[in-house]
C-alpha cells in the first residue's frame, strides 16, 4: 500500500487544537480569501493551498468529525496499517478515485464514502468579500459594483438594509455564490442605533431664544422644516416619529439641538447684548 501521510488540519488553518469553532471559522475565511483561485489566477500553489484549507475546514467545522479526528491523533499509524485498506483504499467502498479529487488520500481513507459525498457537495463554499457602503446608500438603496478577480459584479442594495447585512448573490463568484458583507463607512452627521437615527441640529441663538423655523437635510437629501419652540435650551432633543431607518415599521429620528453663537458681532449688536446683560445680570 502506498504511504498515506497524516494531515494536521489545525496547522493548515493556523489555529491551536483548543481553538473555538468561531476561531476556526475566522481562520478559514481569512485564508480562503487569501488563497482563493479566482483571486490567484494561474497560481497552482495557491490552488493546492486552497484545497487544503477547504479540507481542513470541512473536518474541523463539524463537531462530530472534529472529535473523530482529534481521537485519531497519535494513533494514525494504526489506522494506516489496517489490512482492509491494503492495495487500494477505495476499492472496498466502491468510490471513484477521481470523484473527490479536491480531497487528500488521508481524508478519503479516514472519513469514508458517505462523508466524502456530502463533503463534495459542501465544498463549493461561497466566496466572501467586503463592500464599503455609506449610510446614505443603505438608507435610499443603490447599485454598487465590486471587482472579484477579473470580473466586475453589480451588487443591488434595497432601501433600508442594515450595516451588518450580508447580501448573497447566486450565480456569481468562483463557486456560484458570492457573499457580500456590507462594511459601513463612518458618517460625519448621523449614527444608527437599532432602527433609530441620531444627529445634531444646529439652531441659531436668536431662533433658540425667540422660536422659529430651521431646516435639516436628511440622508435622502430631502430638507425638513422644523419648528423650534421659543426658549429651546442647548442639548434639547427633538423626536421626529417615523423619520428614522426605513424599516417596517420605520424608526424615529432624534435631533439634538446645538445652539450656534453668532460671530463677528457689530458694535450695534454688542451694545444690544450689553443691554441684555444689564437687564438680566444673572443670565
Amino acid at each position: 500500500m502506498a504511504s498515506v501521510g497524516f494531515k494536521d488540519y489545525y496547522a493548515i488553518l493556523g489555529v491551536p487544537k483548543t481553538a473555538s469553532q468561531d476561531e476556526i471559522k475566522k481562520a478559514y475565511r481569512r485564508l480562503a480569501r487569501q488563497y482563493h483561485p479566482d483571486l490567484n489566477p494561474g497560481n497552482k500553489q495557491a490552488e493546492e493551498k486552497f484545497k487544503e484549507i477547504q479540507e481542513a475546514y470541512e473536518v474541523l467545522s463539524n463537531p462530530e468529525t472534529r472529535a473523530k479526528y482529534d481521537k485519531l491523533g497519535a494513533d494514525w499509524k494504526a489506522y494506516e496499517n489496517i489490512g482492509q485498506y491494503a492495495n487500494n483504499p477505495y476499492q472496498s467502498w466502491g468510490v471513484d478515485e477521481d470523484a473527490f479529487g479536491g480531497f487528500s488520500d488521508f481524508f478519503r481513507m479516514f472519513f469514508g464514502e458517505d462523508f466524502l459525498r456530502q463533503a463534495r457537495r459542501r465544498t463549493s463554499r461561497p466566496l466572501e468579500v467586503r463592500l464599503p457602503v455609506t449610510l446614505e446608500e443603505l438608507y435610499t438603496g443603490a447599485k454598487k459594483t465590486l471587482r472579484v478577480g477579473s470580473d466586475v459584479i453589480e451588487v443591488p442594495l434595497s432601501p433600508g438594509l442594515k450595516p451588518n447585512t450580508q447580501v448573497r448573490l447566486r450565480g456569481k463568484g468562483p463557486t456560484g455564490e458570492l457573499v457580500v458583507q456590507l462594511e459601513i463607512q463612518p458618517h460625519p452627521r448621523f449614527r444608527l442605533e437599532g432602527n433609530n437615527l441620531y444627529a445634531d441640529l444646529e439652531v441659531p441663538l436668536y431662533t433658540a431664544i425667540l422660536g422659529g423655523v430651521v431646516e435639516f437635510t436628511h440622508l435622502d437629501g430631502k430638507r425638513l422644516r422644523l419648528q423650534i419652540p421659543p426658549e429651546t435650551p442647548n442639548g434639547h432633543t427633538l423626536r421626529l416619529t417615523g423619520k428614522g431607518w426605513p424599516t417596517n415599521p420605520p424608526g424615529d429620528l432624534y435631533l439634538k439641538v446645538q445652539v450656534v453663537l453668532p460671530k463677528k458681532l457689530s458694535p450695534e449688536e454688542k451694545a444690544l447684548f450689553e443691554e441684555l446683560r444689564r437687564l438680566r445680570p444673572n443670565g
